[in-house]
């Protein structure tokens, strides 16, 4: 029984890092379609609902997705994943690790950001001119 355990537990837990590696190969990747190097994993990843109808933060979002060529509009009322990874080539330094989000549907990216998080921080389309 307890061989039939560790089995199991080492399944889920090679299951989840082949998961978790397909999933930073295609965000580095849309991420180097903007120029952008990141690091090889993301440091963070939290599930979000994109709002139907979107509400005034999400309006402003996607004005931002729309600079960058992408739209969220067909993916209202949608759920999925937002994975955020430190920019290594962000052009200047401005005091704390810059970021980028990656938000992904059905494991497809579909919208992303420069960003900080500090309360003078900024954020960015993707795009961006700045770096």
């Amino acid at each position: 029984m307890y061989f039939a355990a560790v089995i199991i537990i080492v399944i889920i837990t090679i299951a989840f890092a082949v998961f978790a590696s397909s999933a930073d190969v295609v965000n580095i990747e849309f991420l180097r379609s903007y120029g952008w190097n990141v690091g090889e994993h993301y440091i963070e990843c939290a599930d979000i609902i994109i709002p139907k109808p979107f509400d005034l933060v999400y309006e402003r979002y996607n004005e931002l997705q729309k600079e960058a060529g992408l739209d969220l509009t067909d993916y209202m009322g949608c759920h999925g994943k937002r994975y955020t990874y430190i920019v290594e080539n962000y052009p200047e330094d401005v005091g704390e690790p810059v970021r980028a989000d990656v938000i992904c549907v059905d494991g497809k990216p579909v919208a992303g950001d420069i960003m900080t998080v500090s309360a003078n921080g900024f954020m960015y389309a993707l795009n961006c001119e700045e770096k």
